[in-house]
């Protein structure tokens, strides 16, 4: 099995694609859920007439195959591989409660390229623009996921700890945070003149909204159960970058401190694990897809992949006993 996902053939796609369709087909059996209702916090209202679990289904797969393409631009992966994408499609396939549409999924496409844009900007020591562009896209995620905002410290830990130490990336790095708040009140102003709507906008993005957590006992099990799957596997994951260049070991740092960013702010904000999940999940994948892609002993890592499928299985069906 694992000799078949670590090949590069249209198929892969393909069983991808299925396994990510069927791990969300429970949610096309819920008559209640059509649409969704439109929201002054998400942009983009358009959307509205488009039913939720189509919607959802499609920006959940959009997320994992850019996550291939993002392996494929940096090379996290040695090998072109199609495990990012798999992984992630399992990950969130073994939890169906969070199987509809909600705007972190966008903010997780958005922190994804945040993540390329940023780590792209290793392979020059010149003044880099980036930390404009990746600040900008973290503040306008923010529309869609108020908490995004945690990942501001993860820029400007790469800049003091990894770059020349260049002062007008820092200032890039906040102008670029500030832009899209300009716009937006902006907005307010010209089209309302409400100066109100302004505050309660900004005062939504920036409160704290914690509360008891409301998880199933297969959302439980399935969370531990992929927390000692990446701790195992991080442990090969940093044997295996201690002899890349640097570039690549620095990428993974970044990802274990976007990780880190993401399990504090669902610390804090307790009720909002399962909507985390979405964005845990992408350093999540690449860790595991690192282990699979380069394990060289085929038996074992086939064994280790089984044991994730059937986790997948196992919490699908204890969820559909309980619903």
């Amino acid at each position: 099995m694992l000799r078949f996902f670590r090949s590069t053939g249209v198929v892969v796609i393909v069983v991808i694609f299925i396994i990510g369709v069927f791990s969300w087909f429970h949610v096309f059996n819920k008559p209640e859920i059509i649409t969704f209702g439109g929201s002054d916090f998400f942009l983009f209202n358009w959307l509205t007439n488009i039913p939720v679990a189509v919607l959802g289904l499609v920006l959940f797969l959009a997320v994992a195959f850019i996550l291939v393409h993002v392996n494929t631009r940096l090379r996290l992966i040695e090998k072109f591989s199609y495990l990012p994408a798999l992984c992630y499609v399992l990950l969130i396939g073994g939890v169906p409660e969070i199987h509809l549409y909600s705007p972190v999924i966008i903010a997780a496409i958005l922190l994804v390229i945040a993540f390329a844009i940023l780590v792209g900007s290793f392979e020059s020591e010149r003044l880099s623009y980036s930390f404009f562009t990746v600040s900008a896209i973290i503040s306008f995620a923010t529309f869609f996921y108020q908490y995004m905002y945690v990942f501001m410290p993860v820029v400007w830990i790469t800049i003091a700890a990894w770059r020349p130490g260049y002062w007008r990336e820092w200032v890039f790095s906040v102008l670029g945070f500030a832009l899209p708040y300009f716009f937006a009140f902006s907005w307010f102003f010209l089209i309302d003149g409400d100066l109100n709507k302004m505050s309660v906008l900004f005062e939504e993005i920036f409160t704290l909204q914690s509360g008891v957590p409301v998880l199933s006992f297969s959302f439980a099990v399935f969370f531990s159960a992929s927390i000692m799957l990446v701790i195992f596997t991080l442990w090969y994951t940093l044997r295996y970058i201690g002899s890349k260049k640097t570039t690549i070991r620095t990428s993974y740092y970044v990802l274990i401190l976007i990780a880190a960013f993401t399990v504090s702010m669902a610390l804090i904000v307790p009720d909002n694990i399962s909507q985390a999940w979405y964005l845990l999940a992408f350093p999540m994948s690449f860790t595991i897809s690192c282990y699979l892609a380069n394990v060289k002993s085929m038996r074992w890592g086939t064994f280790v992949l089984a044991i994730f499928f059937a986790g997948v299985v196992i919490a699908q069906a204890v969820y559909l006993s309980e619903w």
